[in-house]
């Protein structure tokens, strides 16, 4: 079976929706959206690639910082984020902040339980720092 079969059933079994989208490069991802309890609301992915070895994931529309007198306080405050965590990598590209975890499958078959676990954590990661945009965006 198939690393995106096994992550398909895996969200059917345990009651999840996350719309599946193919890719033309031969990648297939899932999406969903996730709103916080303080407020916004994001994009999660979970993206395989053509062989479905890799598996990136990642939250998009963390905020939207784009007043270029603000971009080095962004960059600065992204540089402090990304050293305090070990997997979350937050990123900003053309204002849009983000964040991504990529998950590598060996010859093992994909353990799905462990792919939501790591996206849970990177929803958990992005709605934590979310204010610390939010004021930086808002300021």
């Amino acid at each position: 079976m198939s690393n995106v079969s096994i992550f398909k059933k895996y969200l059917q079994q345990q009651n999840v929706y996350m719309e599946e989208v193919q890719e033309q490069d031969g990648g297939i991802f899932f999406r969903t959206r996730q709103s916080f309890n303080n407020g916004g609301s994001v994009i999660v992915v979970a993206a395989f690639n053509d062989r479905e070895d890799l598996i990136d994931l990642q939250i998009f529309g963390i905020a939207s910082i784009k007043d270029p007198l603000k971009k080095e306080a962004l960059h600065k405050l992204i540089n402090e984020l990304n050293v305090g965590y070990r997997f979350t990598k937050f990123m900003e590209m053309d204002g849009e902040v983000s964040a991504q975890y990529s998950y590598g499958v060996d010859d093992n078959q994909l353990n799905p339980a462990y792919l939501i676990d790591m996206l849970l954590m990177l929803i958990r990661t992005a709605e934590e720092n979310y204010p610390k945009f939010m004021k930086l965006q808002w300021a």
